[in-house]
């Protein structure tokens, strides 16, 4: 990733924690292994936009040759719709695809850079 990429992504990282005091505390560290990335709360249902947001912003928090899953909120369905291209604006080497469906209706979608 280009060091312009980086930068704009640490800005988006921290525009996401500075416009929104409920900014989902994976905002606040660094993940050095796999983790999961809870976008499926409540607060997303009808926000798809702070959904890419706070998603891309976690893709960001990830460290390479780690992924992250993005669980994402049953209302917007099949993740591959909405995320995919943002992913790959901003990660154009990022490896993405749906682990499974939750029981709730929501993705687990996988995403390693």
């Amino acid at each position: 990733m280009s060091t312009r990429n980086q930068q704009s992504d640490r800005e988006r990282t921290t525009a996401a924690s500075e416009t929104n005091e409920l900014a989902p505390s994976f905002l606040d560290e660094e993940h050095d292994a796999s983790w999961s990335a809870n976008l499926e709360q409540e607060r997303y249902a009808d926000d798809r936009e702070t959904l890419i947001e706070h998603a891309l912003a976690a893709i960001n928090q990830t460290e390479p040759d780690y992924h992250v899953n993005l669980v994402t909120h049953p209302n917007h369905g099949t993740p591959e719709e909405y995320l995919e291209a943002p992913i790959h604006d901003h990660y154009p080497d990022a490896e993405t695809s749906v682990v499974d469906q939750c029981g709730c209706g929501g993705y687990v979608y996988r995403v390693q850079q």
